[in-house]
């Protein structure tokens, strides 16, 4: 019988003393674990979406400001976002099935309290407590589809994956405007216990076979990075978040930035002592995973950046009701999610690299033609420009993280993944506040995004082409060559 392939092999140290546990994964379990992953990230990104179209609903039952609702995005953000890389290190130290099987309990059963809450307070433990589940989900997903497909079919899977990520992102306005036309804002939070039962019906078997590399030690978590770093990401986004929506100006965010530096430093310090470093020198010392990680940061920023602006421009400028700009903003989001499993398949049989210079290729056309767009530009055309700039990202995001576990020791996979997972998050929420910030170029007073503030075609035109220029820079710096430093 021939040897499995690596990837199949996993080694543990506990009961079996050394031996090695061989788990040669059928097609079947292949396609339960690839499914269980993409349901898994639609979940967690759907919710998003889908909480977010209810939010005046329930500031108005709840009887709290517009500003203070935003917490409960803020709060599952940064619960998301600030423990991803610690879950994905745990993932490459414990049993990742059973951490994946864990993240999807507690979101389902915590967006259930979420839907029950009686009081604004309540409500935002509970987002909390989601956006640790979802953590764990996201953070563990790419680990299991690591370890479960060679490289050779890897890049299909993770573009299964990323169009699992933006189908999640697309599918939950138009749910949530479903739900709430028939039934209150509650309704919204129990549709992912629905999910998460089914997500637990279809693992309950594959994902037992994912046992532990070895046996538990605390100290190979690196608690103290561990602790530095979850409170350096959220407290920095959290930052970002303030800058985001009242600008560099107020000491609350200079303040934050700075202790988010402080924060930095001491974590810096601190890996350099440890045995097991969060921030481990063989990942940072690989081009690939340097590159990929910058270009992760940068894609987002500009994408997801002006996907924000979209509707202020769409209304501003060209005067689009309601349901028109959600559609227009769903031709970006569907022809993300895909293009997303092809980039994947193509990645395969070219080559990573190939395939996400043509994403960034598309990025920055979509992008360039946005800006030179006019009032007179038809519904036809902005549509066309809006896709190409979808279908970039989307041929995108799997070959790059695929070349970012390509470079990456099996043992540091879940760190990797981790890492990019929390760049994208990053990288949108900078690329908000720089465009953002480009609007007001040349301005006399800085420009807001205030209801009833016009901005004008001049304005997004510079911002849009500053999203291009960043989507120029990192096809060029994708053109160095990617080999260890």
């Amino acid at each position: 019988m021939s040897q499995p392939p690596a990837c199949f092999i996993i080694k543990t140290n506990s009961s079996r003393m050394g031996k090695a546990l061989n788990t040669d994964l059928a097609g079947s379990s292949k396609k339960l674990v690839l499914i269980t992953a993409c349901l898994g990230a639609f979940m967690a990104t759907m919710d998003t979406s889908l909480v977010s179209v209810g939010l005046p609903q329930i500031a108005s039952f709840l009887e709290i400001s517009v500003a203070a609702i935003s917490w409960v995005m803020v709060a599952y953000l940064l619960a998301n976002a600030s423990l991803q890389i610690v879950v994905g290190r745990l993932a490459d130290l414990a049993a990742p099935g059973r951490l994946f099987v864990a993240g999807v309990i507690l979101f389902a059963g915590a967006s259930v309290l979420a839907g029950l809450s009686p009081s604004f307070p309540i409500l935002i433990v509970f987002r909390l407590l989601q956006g640790v589940g979802a953590a764990l989900m996201l953070g563990v997903a790419p680990k299991l589809i690591s370890l479960a497909f060679p490289e050779g079919e890897r890049g299909f899977a993770l573009g299964m994956f990323s169009a699992g990520f933006a189908t999640g992102v697309t599918l939950g306005a138009p749910l949530g405007g479903l739900l709430l036309t028939f039934l209150s804002w509650r309704a919204l939070f129990f549709i992912n216990p629905i999910l998460g039962l089914v997500v637990l019906i279809l693992s309950s078997r594959s994902l037992r076979k994912f046992h532990a590399p070895q046996a538990w030690k605390w100290r190979a978590l690196d608690p103290w990075g561990a602790i530095i770093l979850t409170g350096t990401l959220a407290l920095f986004i959290l930052t970002l978040t303030g800058i985001r929506d009242h600008g560099l100006a107020e000491a609350a965010n200079v303040l934050g930035l700075v202790l988010a530096g402080c924060g930095l430093v001491l974590l810096i310090l601190t890996e350099q002592r440890q045995q097991n470093p969060l921030l481990h020198k063989e990942l940072w010392h690989s081009r690939g995973f340097l590159l990929g990680s910058f270009g992760v940061l940068l894609a987002f920023a500009c994408v997801m950046g002006s996907f924000f602006l979209l509707p202020f421009f769409l209304v501003q400028v060209y005067g689009y009701p309601p349901v028109q700009v959600g559609l227009m903003l769903a031709v970006l989001s569907l022809s993300n999610a895909l293009l997303a499993f092809l980039g994947g398949y193509l990645a395969d049989r070219v080559g990573n690299v190939r395939i996400l210079r043509l994403g960034l290729t598309c990025i920055f056309m979509g992008l360039l033609a946005l800006g030179a767009a006019t009032p007179q530009t038809s519904t036809l055309s902005l549509a066309l420009r809006l896709a190409l700039t979808g279908m970039g990202l989307g041929l995108f995001s799997a070959p790059n993280l695929n070349e970012i576990l390509r470079g990456a020791p099996t043992a540091l996979m879940g760190l990797a993944a981790s890492t990019n997972a929390v760049l994208k998050n990053l990288g949108a929420l900078l690329g908000v506040i720089v465009l953002v910030a480009a609007l007001g170029w040349g301005r006399t007073s800085p420009a807001t995004l205030e209801s009833g503030v016009s901005i004008g075609m001049a304005g997004f035109r510079q911002a849009f082409w500053l999203a291009a220029g960043l989507a120029g820079l990192n096809f060029l710096v994708n053109l160095l060559p990617r080999k260890s430093i």
